[in-house]
């Protein structure tokens, strides 16, 4: 390993634990293998256009594009999948946490996502690779997905327009189609028909 590569494994914060070196395989001939022992980058791989080695394990150069090492361990992370709602507003939430529920909750209310505050959380499943299920899930529910409700500058992208039934049907057949395992499943509430909202599709998502 050159020092150049060095230099940008200590900048980015990857680990040795989380590298392999390629000697020069292709990112298909390794990516089954990176998989097996847990490893998230190559060095010393084929190179990009413009000559770099260093590659995440979907083959994404990633001194081009350093988002990519985020996004990566984002994706592989255990989490909750969890399902709010808001009386108030009539929306159902559906997203994912990797930090306790209590203070993602927190957070949900003191921002006032989606404009309003009293977000409670109905339903929750561990799992991992919760970020790459959670985006399923709504791409699954896209046609009831509000549009334009926002919190600071960013358009929230996870609340629906439809009951908690209709999200929880979703979510369950999800997983059993898919034969994910769930690692623990939680209901915090005894009475989620209070969250018996209308089905409304959005023309836009359809």
């Amino acid at each position: 390993m050159n020092q150049e590569t060095k230099d940008f494994f200590e900048k980015h914060k990857i680990l040795e634990k989380e590298i392999i070196d390629a000697k020069g395989q292709t990112m298909y001939q390794l990516k089954d293998f990176m998989k097996s022992q847990n490893k998230l980058f190559a060095y010393n791989t084929t190179a990009c256009k413009q000559g770099h080695t260093i590659r995440d394990r979907n083959g994404h150069c990633i001194v081009c594009k350093t988002a990519s090492i985020t996004f990566l361990r984002r994706s592989l992370e255990t989490g909750n999948i969890y399902i709010a709602g808001s009386i108030a507003k009539e929306y159902i939430k559906i997203g994912m946490s990797t930090i306790p529920l209590d203070h993602r909750f927190s957070r949900l209310n003191s921002r006032r996502v989606g404009n309003t505050n009293d977000w409670v959380l109905i339903k929750s499943i561990k799992c991992d690779f919760v970020n790459k299920h959670e985006l399923a899930i709504h791409q699954l529910l896209r046609k009831y997905k509000i549009d334009g409700d926002k919190y600071g500058d960013t358009e929230s992208t996870e609340i629906f327009r439809c009951s908690y039934e209709k999200a929880n049907t979703t979510l369950e057949q999800y997983f059993k189609e898919n034969n994910i395992e769930k690692i623990e499943t939680k209901t915090f509430l005894y009475n989620p028909e209070k969250y018996s909202f209308r089905n409304l599709i959005n023309q836009k998502n359809q």
